[in-house]
């Protein structure tokens, strides 16, 4: 379009008092043109403010060492509890054969002893245990109970002589390991050894039934 001569003159005019010189050139619409600022991302609007550089920095940050460790380590979850069950609601889980097997497998270990001390240490020698066993996860807490009927062949040394015989426990539950009763039997000439084994050999049952629940419920 045409500049009429008033605005013309008033131009100049504006351009003398504003030490402009050259030409005047045409000023054209760069609406259709994206700014520059926009160029360089959506935090555009961050550059723009007087104060943009009291903002934090927002680039990404590659993670390294311990820190992404942490992050690609996958979160253990507990072996009873289901990981759908993140509310840790009442859980339960069926864990008779291997909890049969486990607490045969802790008798008949060389490490542990029915009973020991001066002249005296009885093993298990063979061990059977048949009953039920579940494991439980209350409000994200595993537990162990079981219901067990225990038969125990046992031999050894009592006093210095050779001894050997079997034991019985007929209600070994989780729920009163404090009130289960052990039934030893053996050879006359073995009485004095069955009698020691029924008043002391409680407390290393009772700590046989403790492993078991460690190694189920952390395995």
């Amino acid at each position: 379009f045409w500049l009429k001569p008033s605005w013309v003159a008033a131009q100049h005019c504006w351009r003398k008092r504003l030490g402009l010189r050259g030409p005047m050139t045409e000023q054209k619409d760069d609406g259709d043109k994206p700014k520059e600022a926009r160029k360089s991302g959506y935090t555009y609007w961050k550059r723009e403010i007087p104060d943009a550089d009291v903002l934090p920095d927002n680039k990404p940050q590659k993670i390294e060492g311990a820190a992404a460790t942490e992050v690609d380590a996958p979160t253990k979850q507990p072996s009873v509890g289901a990981i759908w069950n993140t509310a840790g609601t009442w859980e339960e889980k069926d864990m008779s054969v291997a909890a049969r097997a486990e607490l045969e497998k802790i008798f008949c270990e060389e490490s542990f002893f029915l009973i020991r001390g001066d002249g005296t240490e009885i093993r298990v020698a063979r061990a059977t245990v048949t009953g039920d066993s579940q494991a439980y996860s209350i409000r994200g807490r595993p537990r162990l109970g079981f219901e067990f009927r225990v038969r125990l062949h046992w031999k050894g040394t009592f006093e210095g002589a050779e001894a050997s015989g079997e034991l019985e426990i007929k209600d070994l539950d989780s729920s009163d390991l404090d009130g289960f009763e052990v039934c030893p039997t053996g050879k006359e000439q073995h009485s004095r050894a069955s009698d020691t084994l029924k008043r002391d050999c409680r407390s290393q049952v009772k700590e046989a039934t403790e492993e078991l629940s460690r190694r189920l419920l952390q395995s």
